[in-house]
């Protein structure tokens, strides 16, 4: 795996692939510029800056090139010399050129991984006597994507998509359950956050971190979940509750956010009665997932190292030398990968931890 050594630093490089073929030598050299930002809630974007250059007759003629067409397939890899891997493949979704008489000409090309094809139309159906996990395939399925979903248990009497995007939609039953919708290349990946796995890699400050930013915030946080609901079968109310002791781990810490909140503060609950409640174990199932949502935003942070490919949202990894406190396991969110012949290549990450 491509990572930096601070003490014998390597050169970064980076390599394109549209439909398969990598960029010709000629083409690379206009590139001066490449982002990938890699999300578990939004579709994962790239942008490939590239300039003109003096020396042709026609400055923008590569432009024209037929390999920048909307819908191509890109793959973008980074590293260092010869160490180099996929952090990305997506789809071309806009080109964006530039002209003006003091310049050379340039063009960013944009696109995104296939989660945004499920971004297009909104759609009204339902479905019955189905899992979460069970529509998340389905819907992979039909926009041809292969399913790879892990099971969310509880079976679901009806299920509603009302004037939703594919996308939406499958994003709101996660966020229900504590799931995530995301797409490696044609995969469907429809999974637990997993931030009770061990860390895959330990980064600190005399090592190849440069910056971290965390944030301990009390606020909006309660000491235990209600999920209030009515049974239209069984004319019975129906309660699912969720307290310390249900949390899926408490990475490496000892207190629990909410344990830590109601000990400070005293007790608070927080209550969902929004949304029709069918069954117990979806009351339960609700209670749990919203309780360990709340308390991974107990602890935010940002940070930014030198390049690294291994880290990936929805991994975890470990941070030290940043205080007894601050240091430990992390939840990785969200990750942006940015390289540039002149300024090298750096990873920015946000996180999330659940306890102190």
């Amino acid at each position: 795996m491509p990572v930096a050594q601070p003490s014998s630093p390597l050169v970064p490089d980076f390599d394109i692939l549209i439909n398969g073929s990598p960029l010709s030598v000629e083409m690379e050299s206009h590139v001066v510029g490449v982002t990938v930002e890699e999300d578990t809630m939004l579709p994962s974007m790239f942008a490939i800056e590239m300039t003109g250059s003096s020396s042709r007759a026609s400055p923008v003629d590569w432009m024209d090139d037929a390999n920048f067409t909307i819908g191509h397939q890109v793959e973008i890899k980074l590293g260092y010399a010869n160490d180099i891997t996929t952090v990305m493949v997506g789809e071309i979704t806009s080109l964006e050129p530039e002209f003006a008489q003091n310049r050379a000409p340039s063009l960013l090309l944009r696109g995104y991984d296939r989660r945004h094809r499920l971004q297009r139309g909104c759609k009204t159906r339902s479905f019955t006597q189905q899992k979460d996990s069970d529509i998340a395939a389905a819907i992979a399925s039909a926009a041809n994507l292969t399913a790879q979903v892990e099971d969310s248990q509880v079976v679901h009497d009806y299920v509603l998509q009302a004037n939703q995007t594919d996308l939406a939609f499958l994003q709101s039953r996660a966020r229900q359950i504590q799931y995530e919708v995301v797409v490696e290349n044609k995969t469907l990946l429809f999974r637990p956050v997993a931030n009770a796995a061990s860390e895959i890699l330990t980064l600190s400050l005399d090592g190849d971190l440069l910056e971290f930013y965390p944030r301990l915030a009390s606020m909006q946080q309660v000491s235990e979940v209600s999920v209030q609901g009515w049974s239209f079968k069984d004319k019975q109310p129906i309660t699912g509750q969720a307290k310390p002791g249900v949390e899926a781990s408490k990475m490496g810490g000892r207190t629990i956010a909410a344990g830590f909140v109601e000990s400070t503060f005293g007790s608070a609950v927080g209550v969902i009665s929004d949304r029709p409640i069918q069954t117990q174990a979806e009351a339960d199932q609700i209670a749990k997932a919203r309780f360990n949502q709340k308390v991974l935003e107990f602890i935010s942070g940002e940070g930014m190292c030198f390049g690294r490919t291994d880290i990936k949202p929805g991994k975890v990894i470990k941070i030290d030398g940043v205080s007894q406190r601050f240091s430990g396991q992390y939840y990785v969110t969200t990750v942006c990968h940015r390289y540039s012949p002149a300024k090298g290549y750096y990873t920015h990450f946000t996180v999330g931890r659940n306890a102190v």
